[in-house]
């Protein structure tokens, strides 16, 4: 639980990939941080690049000058898996995959999250195919969801997860224009490793956190999502 709960609360975050350009997918992550109040380190990643948006920005992960506690992935898929092992190598905790092209894309896909995996080691992903995490309660936003550039995100008690991105950010998106607060919003994805029942493990101890809501697509592990949904009931978490 270590790691998840260093996901949800980073302490310092790379962004492999990171475009000037704060209006690209690929931009989004940084602006979203600054604009919501992160108040953690930023390792913006580009070689291109030699500052972004007044923060420093290096050539690689190996070029950091401490261990991030997350990374943030924003390459596409034939490049994750050098990604993940240059943050895993560097001592991160956790990393959000946001390309596609995995498990979801067939055979081929299906190896090349294997591989992805196996790069990993002992660090911890959430993804691949995911618009990321959004821990709202504390300012902290893993995500190129376009429902994101609103000014102000509504603190509030109810916890999203979700295996689809675009119902996610659907839902944010709606219930800012009707006054509705969350406290954290997770777009599993692919769930090559963390999955739905390990987010609800998470949920039932937030304190943040009074009702689960769930889009679900299928269950990846139906026994431990029971005991999962048990322990939310007995926790008085619907």
């Amino acid at each position: 639980m270590h790691a998840i709960n260093r996901l949800f609360h980073p302490r310092s975050i790379a962004i492999v990939g990171a475009s000037a350009d704060l209006d690209k997918l690929t931009g989004r992550p940084l602006a979203y941080l600054q604009r919501h109040g992160f108040a953690g380190q930023i390792y913006p990643i580009n070689p291109r690049y030699q500052s972004i948006d007044g923060l420093t920005c290096y050539p690689d992960v190996k070029s950091l000058p401490a261990p991030p506690d997350v990374g943030i992935v924003l390459l596409g898929a034939e490049r994750v898996q050098d990604a993940v092992r240059d943050l895993s190598k560097a001592g991160a905790v956790a990393a959000v995959i946001l390309a596609s092209g995995f498990a979801e894309a067939g055979a081929d896909g299906q190896q090349r999250q294997r591989d992805v995996m196996a790069a990993a080691g002992s660090m911890r992903l959430l993804g691949p195919n995911t618009i990321g995490l959004v821990n709202i309660t504390d300012k902290i936003t893993l995500s190129a969801s376009n429902a994101l550039q609103t000014d102000e995100l509504i603190v509030g008690n109810i916890a999203v997860v979700s295996q689809s991105g675009g119902i996610l950010g659907s839902l944010l998106s709606r219930a800012v224009g009707r006054g509705i607060g969350f406290s954290k919003l997770i777009a599993t994805g692919d769930e090559a490793d963390i999955d739905v029942s390990e987010c609800i493990e998470y949920l039932i101890e937030d304190k943040a956190t009074a009702v689960i809501a769930l889009y679900l697509e299928g269950l990846r592990d139906p026994k431990r999502f029971r005991v999962a949904a048990e322990k939310a009931a007995a926790a008085g978490k619907p």
